[in-house]
C-alpha cells in the first residue's frame, strides 16, 4: 500500500518508522511478520528530513503542506492509497477534505471536526455541552472591554488563549507568564490584532497530562498516559514551546495519577468523539489528543488537539505492538470498534534537543553529528527521531539545524529512571551546539509532581487485587474509587485462572488485568497434569507485577492459592484477605464449603473477616468482622449471597481503616 505522510518533523519520522516496523505484535511469529504487508511511504513536508527520507521511496516533496491542491497533486503523483496528516495546520486548511474528495482516505479529521483544536472557542462551547463537569469557567471575548470584564470576573486565576492555532505558544497563564491584569490586557490587545476572538478561562490547579486515542468517529482505542513539558528551560521556567520532552510509565499511567484518573480521561475522550459527531454531523477520524489536569476534585479538560502530539507520539509509538497500518485502515473504514491495541509494558522518556536561540529564534545551519551503530543493552532501547534538521550538500555531507526543535531522543526501559538514563547516555554522544532539558524524567522532577498532587488531594492507596473467582465483593470498592469516594485506586487485578470472571470484571471497568500461570510451562499429558511452579517462583512473578503498578496494598478476594512466606514478608502489613466466615472459626475453608460447614454446625450467625496475610493460613491479625444471622431455611447459596454483600461493605471499610492506620 502506498501511503503519503504529510509533515516532516520528528512526529512524522516516528509515524514512518512505526509503519515500517517489521515485527510489531508480540503474538506475531517471525514468518508471519515477514509476510505482513510493508507499505511504501512518501512524504510531503516543509523540509527534507533525512530520517524520513531514509524510509521513503522518494525524496520528500517540499512545499506548503497547508495547500489542499498541492496535497492532492502530490498524492496522485505517487499513487497514494492512504494519507496520514501529522501537524494541525493542514487540518485547519482543509487538506483532509480535499484528499477525501479526490477519493484518498485520510487519517486526520476533516476541517469541521478539527475545530476541536483549531478554534479554542468551538472547543470550549462543545465541552460545555458534552462534559460540563470537566470544563472550567470560560468567556469568549471579541473586544478589549469584554476581556477586561472577563479578567475581573476570574480574579487572579485566569488563562488567556488565542482562538486559533499558535504552535503551542498562544497561551499565557496568570502567575506563570502574566504578572498582572495590565499585562493580561496587553496580551489580549496583541492577540486581537490578529484574531477576532479570545478565550479567557479559569486557571486550573493540578498536574497536566495527555491521553491520546485512535478513533474512527464512533469508537476509541486509547494510548498510555503521558506528561509533556512545555516550558523551554529546566525547573519549568521560560517561555512555552511546542514541547521539550515527555515521559510515560510502564503501567500506562503516571506516578502522580490513580487508575481512575486515566479511566476518567478515556471516558471524556469517548464523550467528545460522540459530541463532535452530534455537533458537526461528521465522524472524527484520526487521533484525538486530550490535554487534562488532575485536580483536587477530579479530572478537568485543559484542551484538545486533533492529531498525534509532538513529543507525545515519540513516547507511545515506540511502544506500539499492534500494526499501525491495521489501525489506520480501521480508522478510515470505521472499524476501530472491532480492534484491540497493545503496547509494550515499558517506560519511556523523550527529550528534545534544540538549537541556540530556541524558542524565540532558533539558529539555522548549526552542524549536528549523530552517533552511528551505538550498541544497546537489552531490554533498554534508545531511538532517535529527526525533526527540524536537514542535510547540507557536501562535500562533506552534514546534518544542520533548520531553526526549530532539532531532534528527539527517546529512552525505553523497565522504569522511568532507566529510560531517562538511557536517553541521556545517547544524548552525550551527539555532537553539536544543541541544548535540552536534562531534568525531564528525573526522580527529582517526578517527585515534585507527586508532592504537588499530594498537597491538592489525599494520596490514594494504590491497590492490587488477587482473585480466582468472580470477585463480586469488589464491585462496590471499584465503584467508590471511580467516583473518588475513597482515597484509593485499583491499579491491577491478577488471577491464577485464565478465564476467571474477576478478569472480565476488570476489563469492564478498564482496570489492567493479568493471568499469571501456575504451571511451569512443562506440558501435561492424559495421565499427568502440567508441572506446577514452586510457590516462591510464582510469588516472585506476582511481586514483580504488583511492583510494576506501584501497589501499596494487596487485597486477596477469593484467591485460591496459599501465599508463600516470601510474599508475606514482602507485603507484611500490606496484604489483606477477606474470608467468608467469622475467623478463627472455619479457617482454611474456601467458598461454598465454608457456608455449608457453618450451616451444618448449627451456628446462629456467620459473616466475613478481613485480616492481614501471614504464612499461616487465615491466621493473620484481624482488621474487622461483619456479621449476619442465619435463617432456618438458609442454604449454602443463600448464605453466600448475604455474606458477599457483607464482604463488599467490609472491603470498603478495611481500605479506609488500613489507610488511617498505616497511610501509604
Amino acid at each position: 500500500m502506498r501511503i503519503l505522510i504529510i509533515g516532516s518533523g520528528a512526529r512524522e519520522h516516528a509515524i514512518a518508522e512505526t509503519l515500517l516496523r517489521r515485527e510489531v505484535d508480540a503474538a506475531e511469529a517471525g514468518a508471519e511478520a515477514e509476510a505482513r504487508e510493508r507499505p511504501t511511504l512518501y512524504c510531503l513536508g516543509t523540509h527534507r528530513n533525512p530520517g524520513i527520507e531514509a524510509l521513503t521511496a522518494a525524496p520528500v516533496t517540499v512545499g506548503d503542506i497547508t495547500d489542499p491542491a498541492l496535497a492532492v497533486e502530490t498524492a496522485r503523483a505517487v499513487g497514494a492509497e492512504l494519507a496520514c496528516i501529522g501537524p494541525e495546520a493542514p487540518l485547519a486548511g482543509g487538506v483532509t477534505d480535499a484528499l477525501e474528495a479526490a477519493g484518498i482516505p485520510v487519517v486526520g479529521p476533516r476541517q469541521g471536526p478539527a475545530r476541536i483544536e483549531t478554534s479554542k472557542a468551538f472547543c470550549r462551547e462543545l465541552l460545555r455541552e458534552v462534559c460540563p463537569e470537566a470544563t472550567p469557567r470560560f468567556f469568549v471575548v471579541t473586544t478589549e472591554r469584554e476581556a477586561e470584564s472577563a479578567l475581573a470576573e476570574l480574579g487572579d486565576a485566569y488563562v488567556v488563549k488565542a482562538d486559533g492555532l499558535a504552535g503551542g505558544k498562544g497561551v499565557k497563564v496568570a502567575g506563570d507568564h502574566l504578572a498582572s491584569s495590565d499585562e493580561a490586557l496587553a496580551w489580549c490587545r496583541e492577540i486581537l490584532r490578529d484574531s477576532p476572538r479570545i478565550v479567557i478561562e479559569e486557571k486550573l490547579l493540578g498536574e497536566e497530562f495527555s491521553l491520546l486515542s485512535f478513533t474512527d468517529g464512533y469508537s476509541c482505542l486509547h494510548m498510555p498516559a503521558i506528561q509533556d513539558h512545555k516550558r523551554a528551560y529546566e525547573d519549568d521556567r521560560g517561555p512555552n514551546t511546542g514541547g521539550m520532552g515527555s515521559y510515560t510509565d510502564a503501567n500506562a499511567s503516571l506516578p502522580f495519577l490513580g487508575r481512575q484518573d486515566v479511566v476518567a480521561a478515556q471516558r471524556l475522550n469517548e464523550r467528545v468523539v460522540r459530541g463532535i459527531l452530534e455537533k458537526t454531523g461528521v465522524p472524527y477520524r484520526g487521533i484525538l489528543y486530550g490535554g487534562f489536569m488532575a485536580t483536587a476534585r477530579g479530572i478537568a479538560i485543559v484542551e484538545y488537539n486533533a492529531r498525534f502530539g509532538d513529543p507525545e507520539a515519540l513516547n507511545v509509538l515506540p511502544l506500539l505492538q499492534t500494526d499501525l497500518l491495521k489501525i489506520f485502515l480501521a480508522i478510515v473504514s470505521e472499524r476501530i470498534g472491532e480492534m484491540d491495541v497493545r503496547f509494550r509494558a515499558a517506560a519511556t522518556v523523550c527529550k528534545y534537543l534544540v538549537p541556540p536561540g530556541y524558542p524565540e529564534k532558533g539558529e539555522r545551519g548549526v552542524p549536528v553529528d549523530l552517533p552511528v551503530d551505538v550498541p544497546e543493552e537489552a531490554p533498554d532501547r534508545v531511538v532517535t527521531f529527526m525533526g527540524s534538521l536537514s542535510q547540507r550538500e557536501g562535500p562533506p555531507l552534514r546534518l544542520v539545524t533548520e531553526g526549530s526543535r532539532t531532534l528527539a531522543v527517546t529512552g525505553i526501559a523497565a522504569t522511568i529512571a532507566r529510560a531517562e538514563d538511557a536517553a541521556e547516555m545517547r544524548i552525550r554522544k551527539i555532537v553539536g551546539s544543541l541544548t535540552h532539558r536534562r531534568d525531564i524524567g528525573t526522580e527529582a522532577l517526578i517527585r515534585r509532581r507527586i508532592d504537588h498532587m499530594n498537597e491538592l488531594r489525599e494520596r490514594p492507596l494504590r491497590i492490587g487485587i488477587l482473585g480466582s473467582t468472580r470477585g463480586t465483593s469488589t464491585e462496590a470498592l471499584i465503584d467508590a474509587t471511580e467516583q473518588y469516594q475513597v482515597p484509593a485506586s485499583i491499579e491491577v487485578i491478577i488471577s491464577d485462572r485464565p478465564r476467571a470472571p474477576i478478569l472480565e470484571r476488570a476489563a469492564r471497568h478498564r482496570i489492567p488485568f493479568h493471568f499469571v500461570d501456575p504451571a511451569s510451562g512443562a506440558p501435561g499429558t492424559p495421565d499427568a497434569p502440567p508441572v506446577r511452579r514452586r510457590r516462591e517462583d510464582y510469588d516472585r512473578e506476582l511481586i514483580d507485577l504488583l511492583g510494576r503498578y506501584r501497589v501499596d496494598l494487596v487485597l486477596c478476594v477469593g484467591f485460591m492459592r496459599i501465599l508463600s512466606p516470601l510474599f508475606c514478608r514482602h507485603y507484611r502489613d500490606r496484604a489483606l484477605n477477606v474470608h467468608p466466615s467469622l475467623l478463627p472459626d472455619f479457617a482454611g475453608g474456601m467458598d461454598g464449603d465454608v457456608h455449608a460447614a457453618v450451616i451444618a454446625a448449627g451456628r446462629a450467625e456467620s459473616g466475613c473477616t478481613v485480616h492481614y496475610v501471614i504464612p499461616e493460613v487465615d491466621a493473620g491479625p484481624i482488621l474487622l468482622r461483619k456479621r449476619c444471622p442465619l435463617r432456618p431455611d438458609d442454604t449454602p447459596e443463600t448464605l453466600k449471597e448475604r455474606v458477599q454483600a457483607l464482604e463488599s461493605e467490609a472491603l470498603l471499610e478495611a481500605v479506609a481503616l488500613h489507610h488511617s492506620e498505616y497511610g501509604v
